[in-house]
């Protein structure tokens, strides 16, 4: 599972730019730019369990049926949803981290603009 941070249908063409998502739970302080979701919070974004979202482990995939196997189901590979007040304080975290800590933000996948760091 994957949060998407952002998609663009600009160069490079159907690109989408995930954030890492596991199921085991973060010990110790949370960095900025990491975020847990409990059981109700995950439910509420269509999640079955709890995990945590780390915005500092970014990846620039193609929207194809290889990265994306439920792509032509009738749900297009989407499992959940953040709600609006949630959805904008991710984005602000994301805009944050690469304009104030961009050597913080782990760029993955093969289609980060500029290359991988």
């Amino acid at each position: 599972m994957g949060y998407v941070a952002l998609s663009t249908n600009t160069r490079p063409a159907n690109t989408v730019f995930l954030a890492y998502t596991t199921s085991q739970p973060w010990t110790g302080q949370r960095p900025f730019g990491l975020y847990t979701f409990d059981h109700d919070a995950a439910a509420e974004m269509g999640q079955s369990r709890p995990f945590t979202l780390d915005l500092r482990r970014m990846a620039a995939v193609p929207v194809t049926v290889r990265w994306f196997p439920d792509l032509n189901g009738p749900t297009h590979g989407k499992v959940g949803q953040a709600n609006e007040n949630l959805r904008v304080m991710l984005e602000t975290a994301t805009k944050q981290l690469f304009s104030r800590h961009p050597g913080n933000v782990e760029r993955l996948g093969p289609l980060w603009p500029g290359g991988q760091r």
